[in-house]
């Protein structure tokens, strides 16, 4: 039988609420002051009345290499976490929006830093779009797009499309959403 080295790592996720003048402070109190050992509990060095936190007691884990004993490179193991990554950030959409007691969101026309994602028509052909909404149900998310050179508008389907799956795309896209609900107060439903 062979021997395997499997590099994880575990993820305890949860909320810490702080007193802080703001986000910033905030920040800065949960990285100084506090943390978690293996084999210890939470800890922190801020007062009881400026702290509380949520975590669970049982780590996620993720998988990150599979080395055979003695062997030259390891298989790393990617395509579970971009998964896991691209869940993230949808949830993050849908949380937001959530938030806000909406389902769906489009962004001002005067946006002056738009999200661009690609479109394929039946054909397979590629067309540059600027995203000028979002839709979102308990199992996924409509990006709602205005090709570049025409102006129609066009739908792209997560998890199925480039322009509704790819991270990079859907990080702008949060932070669009972001921006639009948390930094203005030009909210359209």
């Amino acid at each position: 039988m062979t021997k395997y080295k499997v590099n994880v790592r575990y993820i305890f996720e949860g909320t810490y609420t702080v007193a802080a003048e703001n986000r910033e402070e905030a920040k800065t109190l949960v990285t100084e002051d506090c943390g978690l050992v293996l084999g210890g509990n939470i800890h922190t060095t801020l007062d009881d009345d400026d702290v509380d936190w949520n975590f669970g007691c049982h780590p996620d884990l993720q998988v990150l290499s599979i080395r055979q004993r003695g062997g030259k490179s390891p298989k790393l193991v990617f395509s579970d976490r971009i998964e896991e990554l691209r869940k993230d950030i949808i949830d993050a959409i849908r949380q937001l929006l959530h938030d806000h007691a909406m389902n769906a969101i489009r962004f001002p026309e005067e946006d002056y830093d738009p999200v661009w994602v690609i479109w394929f028509n039946k054909n397979g052909d590629p067309y540059e779009c600027k995203v000028t909404g979002l839709r979102v149900t308990d199992s996924s998310l409509t990006v709602l797009a205005e090709e570049r050179e025409s102006g129609d508008e066009v739908k792209c389907y997560s998890p199925f499309e480039l322009g509704a799956s790819n991270i990079d795309w859907l990080n702008g896209m949060y932070e669009a959403v972001w921006r639009q609900l948390e930094e203005t107060s030009k909210v359209e439903p």
